[in-house]
């Protein structure tokens, strides 16, 4: 299923934990030569956003930051990739998005570069998912690289999506009060 040979063989079953998914992640990140790779599951509860998870290789000062500073809602990525259902070049993204702009010097404090796409998994009612791929590029050879992320990683996110799937419910079977 993978263009890389090294996940054809790899496990189906669920992940047992988040902090397992992610050192997942970190090991495709070095297995497969990326900066970061992340993982992002939105859904409606009653009509309202939630966020359910995120899981990235991200530094997790990175990723305080940009909760207390942003928050996937009402981030330009996450809208325009689920509205669209379109793969988002985050250099794109640069020219015309102000978020994303004032994002940039902070990402790049923590090693996350500008060259980096985000793919949108629509899964009905569970939620829409966000799986992202930040690379070391350059202007000049961007372009071709974000064409083979998007078809490398691709079959990937619908991969890890499956794997954490369960872990994520089995998370909000546990949020249910029984009691009432």
């Amino acid at each position: 299923m993978f263009v890389d040979p090294e996940f054809a063989t790899e496990p189906t079953s669920a992940f047992s934990s988040f902090e397992e998914a992610t050192r997942y992640l970190e090991r495709a990140c070095a297995l497969m030569d990326v900066n970061h790779l992340a993982y992002t599951l939105m859904r409606s509860v009653d009509g309202a956003p939630e966020l359910a998870a995120w899981v990235a290789t991200y530094d997790p000062a990175y990723m305080s930051y940009y909760m207390e500073t942003y928050t996937q809602f009402g981030d330009p990525t996450f809208e325009t990739a689920f509205t669209n259902n379109a793969v988002i070049d985050w250099v794109e993204m640069l020219t015309r998005d102000s978020m994303s702009q004032e994002l940039l010097p902070m990402a790049a404090r923590y090693g996350i570069t500008k060259y980096g796409v985000s793919i949108p998994l629509m899964d009905g009612d569970f939620g829409n998912v966000l799986f992202s791929v930040n690379v070391k590029s350059n202007d000049e050879e961007w372009t071709a690289v974000r064409g083979s992320l998007v078809e490398r990683f691709r079959p990937f996110a619908h991969y890890f999506h499956g794997r954490i799937k369960p872990l994520i419910e089995l998370r909000k079977l546990a949020e249910i009060d029984f009691s009432t």
